[in-house]
């Protein structure tokens, strides 16, 4: 089967998409196709799989040990929207896993970065990639899709989960951060500035 749609979205497998998700997402990528966007990400329990509808008031951001985290839209962001809350979003970064991107777009920025381990850290990578490459990313509030969070990873992480998550995240900082990054290792204990054999050749 040929690849010939102009659009790549990412979905966890765990997903229930709403009625009318996608259409918001197509419609942003075709007024600008180096617009990256995602839906609010509905909770559903991995217990009784009930579904909870979640905020349109948080955005995605980061800790300086470049963890993910919500944050909720400054007040610089709704006066942009014109306070009009069913506007698209712009966000410093994505959780990962669902969103929609232009396909040309994608590689063009150069896909996902082959030098991150298993998980953890992608989506940040990704996130600082679309906006220092040009792009823009948005959550549009019109479009929901629930997601299973999970108590545990399903995944294995050789050499355990911490190694993985540090490499992945040591990398972000050295390809995308400049001198930015040393504020990752100040708050990054377990990761020393001396220790950076396997990231350096990345840095610009």
């Amino acid at each position: 089967m040929l690849n010939t749609g102009e659009v790549i979205t990412f979905l966890d497998a765990h997903c229930e998409c709403t009625e009318g998700w996608l259409e918001p997402l197509l419609a942003r990528i075709v007024q600008n196709r180096r617009t990256v966007v995602c839906p609010i990400i509905d909770v559903i329990s991995d217990e009784t799989f009930e579904y909870i509808t979640a905020s349109d008031s948080t955005w995605g951001g980061f800790n300086w040990k470049l963890n993910f985290r919500w944050y909720r839209v400054p007040q610089r962001e709704m006066e942009r929207r014109n306070n009009d809350r069913t506007a698209p979003l712009r966000t410093p970064t994505m959780a990962g896993g669902l969103f929609s991107i232009d396909k040309d777009y994608f590689y063009e920025i150069g896909s996902y970065d082959e030098g991150m381990d298993i998980w953890g850290g992608e989506n940040l990578e990704m996130s600082f990639r679309i906006w220092q490459c040009g792009g823009i990313l948005e959550i549009i509030p019109c479009s929901h899709v629930g997601h299973v969070f999970r108590d545990k990873s399903p995944y294995t992480f050789p050499g355990g989960v911490a190694n993985i998550v540090l490499h992945n995240a040591a990398r972000v900082a050295e390809v995308w951060l400049d001198e930015w990054r040393d504020f990752y290792y100040a708050m990054s204990s377990d990761q020393s500035l001396n220790n950076l054999e396997d990231y350096t050749e990345y840095a610009n």
